[in-house]
This record gives structure tokens, C-alpha cells and sequence, in this order.
């Protein structure tokens, strides 16, 4: 046979030991034409790198991967390198995991950088030119599992960025700077004109690469007075708007109450307030730290009541649980989760309803959520002690744990998870106060409703609590193909079905959104008037803003089965959210 007018060069017959590249598909072998496709063909984007930049010697200060740009050709790099789950790590010296890290940290720049330029050009794209782009925040929010109003924030914050400062902009994506480095610079020259933001943008953008976010900080700082003395009184007065109070639940399972942005004389007049008004406790005699009695006397202001002459063991410095008791008008920051209570059907949870609803069964209110816990039957003081609670939030506690048999967590809607003594002490609260009403629910295994029953008539005398086995008839809440036991003819549902859907959905349908269902409308999934039905597989409980975002252009809302909610955005995606888990 002649020889082969055009060899192939040496060890062009595969790729070496340890090369990044692919393998040759499947199904190629000699005689085929590469360039035709085979049954076991690969096909993709292949990245070719020169093999002096996939060695551990590239990451060494100022070798070719240490000086690398942010993008593919780095990240292929260093997954190359790091090898699978980390396992080309130990083989690196200090230098090159220096090296490793700074290349990573540049990858979370761009990645950042992307991200936002993708949310401002969405943001673009939905610039308010249409009704319907009022609820494109819920498309982002859905997908990122935010709240509506974070997903609203990130979308002015990347069009904001972007549109006045390109510079610092850049930097992210070239990975010279850190996402916070840009937050800094963002927050700083909010209240800057455009002229002047502009120039602030050069500066810093060239700054910021070298400075901790500290010394940043503080360079922007400086420089927003010397372009504009008078920023930060701007800053003062438009962060005067945003004043409010508002409660929470402290990691620690206490209580928190935070005020912001008030005006300062009324802050210090306020606190000279429950300064006196601690010393007067301890002149009165009650034991304590300064500190402490701060504290009660900060309670007893905001409850108008006066403890000066009843002397008692002061509320710890961290704070006590009924004192977050009050109804709360949006979730606390972190969402607070639900605590699981004893699985299956006997298990059962007793809530306080809301009040003020008109037919309820002895005609004097409570409306609301489903029901909510009994007075803690365990010893402690008499009716008089103690905070009085009216059940203008639902309580939800595990009946063995009210019963003090039990410490398994209770949940107060819109606070979140209460331990055994908190969950009991708000138990009693509710018991002292005239308009609490009842209820018990009944749970599956899985923690799902499974049935639900309505104590009649007002609560029980303080300090005694329901009767330890309730002559109640429970009504079981439907799950899967519904039949339509409980359906109604009119367009208002009644007070048994309201609450078997709150019962079985606690919060908002909408994904995400933890706003309680006994503040949210009972909403028909199909339009009552275009045939849909008053009953459990075709109402769901939806805040107001989320009942606009459902019937606004491009959004579908379907309920296959009840409790179980399909939404479809104007983007063609889909979001499920199921019956509440307690």
C-alpha cells in the first residue's frame, strides 16, 4: 500500500492524559468522517484552552490565571484545575489556593453582573407602558422565591446602577470589584443629582478595587459632601417617609420591636420618657437592674399600664413573648416557619379566631381565621396578671402542648414559631381578653388540615380554658377530587366554609407570600359569575395585592384539586403551591 500522502502527526490520534477536553463521541472511530454526523455523535460548544494555562502554576501571583478576566475561559480553568468536588485542592500550594479564591471571587462578580443586567433589562421591558406591568416584580419573585417588594427593590436597584453609574457597573463585570463595593457606591450617591453622581462614578469605580468596604465607606462618604454639602440633609428628610414600627421574632425565639427613621427630638424626648418611668419603678420598690426595668417600663407605656404599684419580678433584659402578642401588619424579615405539631388526625391544635364577625353561632363576631388556642391551663397568676390579648392574630398551638403534656412549638401568624411556654403564655393572654373565639383543627400525618370544628359562643372565664375534651363535631376538609360536600349557592362564602379553607391554607396562595389568611380575601379561582363555585376547590385565600396581580393581563390561576394552586405568569412559566404544612 503507498503511504499516506498527508500523516497525521504524531499522538494526533487522542487527546493527552489529563486534558480538559472532552472525549471523542462515541461511535467515532477510523474510517468516519468527522465531519458527518454519527448515531453517537457529540454535539455542543467546546472551549479549547492552550495547555499552559491549565496548570496549577497559572494560579500564582500574577500567572496567566491569576490575571484572567472574569468569563467562561476562567471558569472552565478553574473547574478544571479543582477537579470534581474539590479534589485538586490538596495538591495546591497557599499561593495558587490565593490564586483559586481570587479567580472565584471574580466568577461572583460577574455572575452578579449578569444578573443584574438581565433584571434591568427586564425591568426595561416592563417600564410600566402597560397595565399588566405593575405585577412584573411577581414574575421575578415567583422564580427567586422573594417577596413582591424585594423583587421590586433589585429591579431599580440593577436599572439604577446601571443608568448612573457605568463605570462602577463595569468593574463588576469585570471583576475588579465586589457586589457590596457596588451597593456602597449606590447607597452613598442616591441623593446626588446625575451630574454629580457622574463624577462620584469615575472617582470611586477607580477606588474601590484597592479599598475593604470599610474604606470605601468612607471615601464615598467623604465625597458626596465635598460634590454636595447639602446630601446628607436630603438623605434625613426622604428617609423620613419610611418611618415605621414594627415587631419580630429575635432568632433566639423572643420578641423584638424596632422603630426606624424618626425624627430625633421626639426619639429623645421619648426615651427621657422610659427613663423616668424605670426609675420610678425602682423607687417604687420593683427589683431589677436599670436595665431591666427599662424594659418593663417600656412595656408598660406602650400598654398604658402602670406597674409602679404592683411590684414584681421585672421582664428579663432580651424581653418577654406576649409582648409581640399584637397582630402584625406584614411577615417578620425572616419569614418565621411554622412548627411541626404531633402527626395525625387525633392530633389537634386549638386557635383563637378573629373578632368582630357577624354571624358567628351566638351572633356577637368573631370572624377571621380558623380559631385559635385556649388559656394555659398550667399554674400561674391569677386573671388579672398579665397582658390581655385580643385574638386579632391567629394563634396555633398543638393541643397536647397547650395542655402542658408537650413541648412541641406552636405558631403566631405573621410572628412566627412560639417554644411551649411562649405559646401557653399567649394562650392565657388570649383567654383574658372578651372577644377571643375558638376553634380545633385536626392534622394528617403529614401535617396538612384534616379537620376543623368551631367552638360556640364567647371564651371560657379567664385561667380555666376549653374543656379538655370538646363536644364538637368535626368537619373534615376536603383533599383531592372534590365532590363538593360543602358547596354553597351564594357568592359569600359562610362563616363553616371560610374557616375549613383556613384551616387548610393559612397563608396566601401565592407563591412566596405569608400574609395570614385571616387578612386576605377568600377568592374564587374561577369568577363566581363565569361559573365558578363557592366551595373548597374553587375558593383560596389571596391578599389584596396578589387578588389584582391574578387578574391582570397575561396571569392565569387555575385549582386542579382543592388547596393545590397552579399560577401561570405572563413569562409562560408555572409556580404550584400546596395546603399549609404545620
Amino acid at each position: 500500500m503507498p503511504p499516506d500522502p498527508f500523516p497525521s502527526p504524531p499522538g494526533d490520534a487522542g487527546e493527552p492524559s489529563g486534558s480538559p477536553l472532552p472525549p471523542a463521541a462515541a461511535g467515532s472511530g477510523p474510517g468516519e468522517d468527522p465531519d458527518e454526523d454519527g448515531p453517537g455523535a457529540g454535539q455542543g460548544l467546546y472551549v479549547c484552552l492552550p495547555a499552559e494555562q491549565v496548570t496549577l502554576a497559572g494560579f500564582a501571583q500574577n500567572g496567566e490565571a491569576d490575571t484572567m478576566a472574569p468569563g467562561p475561559l476562567l471558569a472552565t480553568v478553574v473547574d478544571t484545575v479543582t477537579g470534581q468536588d474539590g479534589a485538586g485542592l490538596g495538591g495546591c500550594s497557599d499561593d495558587q489556593l490565593m490564586g483559586i479564591i481570587s479567580a472565584a471571587r471574580r466568577m461572583e462578580s460577574r455572575a452578579a453582573w449578569t444578573q443584574m443586567a438581565a433584571m434591568k433589562e427586564f425591568a426595561t421591558r416592563h417600564a410600566g407602558s402597560r397595565p399588566a406591568d405593575d405585577f412584573a416584580p411577581e414574575e421575578l419573585a415567583f422564580e427567586l422565591h422573594l417577596t413582591p417588594q424585594s423583587a421590586a427593590g433589585q429591579m431599580d436597584y440593577a436599572s439604577t446602577v446601571a443608568a448612573r453609574l457605568p463605570q462602577t457597573f463595569a468593574a463588576l463585570a469585570a471583576g475588579q470589584i465586589h457586589p457590596v463595593h457596588v451597593r456602597i457606591i449606590e447607597d452613598e450617591t442616591r441623593f446626588l443629582s446625575d451630574e454629580d453622581a457622574a463624577k462620584a462614578d469615575a472617582v470611586l469605580a477607580q477606588q474601590a478595587p484597592g479599598l475593604t468596604f470599610g474604606e470605601l465607606r468612607h471615601a464615598a462618604h467623604k465625597l458626596m459632601l465635598k460634590l454636595d454639602p447639602e446630601a446628607a440633609r436630603k438623605r434625613k428628610e426622604a428617609t423620613r417617609g419610611e418611618a415605621h414600627v414594627r415587631q419580630f421574632r429575635e432568632a433566639s425565639g423572643n420578641a423584638g420591636m424596632v422603630a426606624r427613621e424618626l425624627p430625633s427630638d421626639e426619639v429623645l424626648t421619648s426615651w427621657q420618657h422610659v427613663e423616668q418611668r424605670a426609675l420610678d419603678l425602682r423607687a417604687a420598690g420593683m427589683p431589677g437592674t436599670l436595665q431591666e426595668l427599662r424594659v418593663r417600663a417600656y412595656l408598660d407605656l406602650l400598654q398604658e399600664r402602670d406597674s409602679r404599684g404592683q411590684p414584681a419580678a421585672p421582664v428579663p433584659a432580651d424581653g418577654g413573648g406576649a409582648a409581640a402578642a399584637d397582630a402584625p401588619d406584614e411577615p417578620p424579615p425572616d419569614g418565621g416557619q411554622s412548627g411541626d405539631g404531633p402527626a395525625g388526625p387525633r392530633s389537634r391544635r386549638e386557635r383563637p379566631g378573629e373578632p368582630g364577625e357577624p354571624d358567628s353561632p351566638d351572633g356577637s363576631g368573631g370572624n377571621g381565621g380558623p380559631g385559635g388556642p385556649g388559656p394555659a391551663p398550667r399554674p400561674g397568676p391569677g386573671p388579672a396578671a398579665g397582658p390581655s390579648l385580643a385574638a386579632l392574630v391567629t394563634l396555633t398551638i398543638p393541643w397536647a402542648t397547650l395542655h402542658n403534656q408537650a413541648e412541641t412549638p406552636g405558631e403566631a401568624d405573621g410572628f412566627g414559631p412560639l417554644d411551649g411556654d411562649d405559646a401557653r403564655d399567649l394562650a392565657a393572654a388570649a383567654a383574658r381578653h372578651p372577644r377571643t373565639r375558638w376553634c380545633i383543627t385536626a392534622l394528617n400525618p403529614d401535617g396538612t388540615a384534616a379537620a376543623h370544628a368551631c367552638l360556640t359562643g364567647r371564651h371560657p372565664p379567664p385561667g380555666t380554658g376549653p374543656p379538655g375534651s370538646p363536644a364538637v363535631t368535626m368537619t373534615p376538609v376536603t383533599r383531592g377530587p372534590c365532590d363538593h360536600p360543602h358547596a354553597e349557592i351564594g357568592y359569600h362564602p359562610s362563616r363553616k366554609l371560610a374557616h375549613l379553607i383556613r384551616a387548610r391554607s393559612a397563608t396566601c396562595t401565592a407563591p412566596g407570600c405569608r400574609r395570614p389568611a385571616a387578612r386576605c380575601d377568600l377568592d374564587h379561582t374561577v369568577p363566581w359569575d363565569q361559573g365558578g363555585l363557592t366551595c373548597e376547590c374553587g375558593l383560596a385565600p389571596l391578599c389584596r395585592h396578589h387578588h389584582r396581580c391574578k387578574q391582570a393581563e397575561g396571569w392565569q390561576l387555575e385549582q386542579p384539586e382543592p388547596g393545590v394552586l397552579i399560577w401561570r405568569t405572563p413569562a409562560g412559566r408555572s409556580y404550584a403551591t400546596t395546603p399549609t404544612v404545620r
